[in-house]
């Protein structure tokens, strides 16, 4: 049996403790958070042991895997430290903040023993496009598009010390909601070769430093291109929608459903806990490491989060095309 701690008890926490909850080898077994006043619900409400020193909980040899949940400038370090301590790790998105960090990052011992948080890969829809694409029953990729329309206020923004700084967040909506629509074309198209991309800030920015629209190009090493559009400025979160343009076909992914040609042929399921938007992929995500040692490595992810540092590269060089 697995001893899980979870690091950083936010928003996205209670969903990685549902998911563990339900595997079979792994259980939960302490919380760890700055924040001492924590310490109650963790026990009470989780029956978890309470840490407020990372470095500290890292010494407990009763811990065998950190669940890394806390804001994104801490998650190359408690990576690094958690891998040196001889911990597994599961490690929420982005798995670093810069460029720099990834190149670091892919130099540590046993990085490839850490899992990568894309939930939304294994959302069923997604497995079933991905089969899709792969056997080519629509004939050859011509193209792709990506659009996240959501909506993040100035609540969101000022409630927290980090988000909506670029030394603490690293900017905005690209790398903190839409980098999973951008890992998905990704991960369904090939790897990204280049971009050009633009950011602005239309609604936000007395609050916050960062982009809240995000907009590229895209040419994939296939010769594919796509294009990609993001936004926190919008007034609800609606489900974000990839489209792919086959020889011989189209195939939409939006409303956690997927269509071909218009006809509906799969739907996700509905997540246990967490917001709705974000679908059920945690919970596999996170099974199968415990109970089926698969995960999605370093390696998996490397183009994702190079794409996106490039796009962040082009935008600040008035959308001057990247190569990665």
């Amino acid at each position: 049996m697995t001893n899980i701690c979870i690091v950083g008890l936010g928003s996205i926490a209670p969903v990685h403790i549902s998911a563990v909850n339900n595997c079979k080898n792994a259980k939960l077994y302490g919380i760890c958070d700055i924040d001492v006043s924590k310490k109650q619900t963790c026990e009470a409400e989780y029956g978890a042991k309470f840490y407020s020193d990372f470095d500290e909980m890292l010494k407990d040899e009763n811990i065998d895997a950190v669940h890394i949940c806390t804001p994104h400038y801490l998650h190359f370090e408690m990576t690094k430290k958690a891998l040196k301590s001889g911990k597994k790790v599961v490690c929420e998105k982005p798995a670093v903040m810069t460029g720099e960090e990834l190149d670091k990052l892919k130099n540590l011992e046993r990085v490839n023993e850490v899992c990568f948080v894309v939930q939304n890969r294994l959302n069923k829809s997604v497995e079933k496009l991905k089969e899709i694409a792969e056997s080519k029953k629509l004939g050859k990729i011509i193209g792709v598009k990506g659009i996240l329309t959501w909506c993040r206020t100035k609540e969101y923004y000022t409630s927290s010390d980090w988000k909506g700084k670029f030394k603490t967040e690293g900017g905005g909506v690209l790398i903190n909601q839409a980098v999973h629509v951008l890992d998905l074309m990704k991960y369904l198209v090939g790897d990204i070769k280049s971009v050009k991309a633009n950011a602005m800030n239309y609604s936000l920015d007395e609050y916050i430093e960062v982009e809240d629209t995000f907009s590229a190009y895209l040419k994939f090493e296939n010769g594919i291109t796509g294009v990609f559009f993001a936004t926190n400025a919008n007034k609800a979160n609606d489900d974000f929608h990839i489209s792919i343009t086959f020889e011989n076909g189209t195939a939409d992914y939006a409303f956690g459903k997927l269509f071909i040609n218009g006809e509906e042929i799969c739907e996700n399921e509905e997540g246990a806990i967490g917001k709705k938007h974000w679908g059920s992929g945690h919970d596999m995500l996170i099974g199968n490491f415990y109970d089926g040692n698969t995960y999605f490595d370093f390696e998996s992810i490397e183009n994702t989060h190079k794409a996106m540092f490039s796009m962040y590269e082009s935008a600040k060089n008035n959308g001057k095309e990247v190569y990665i």
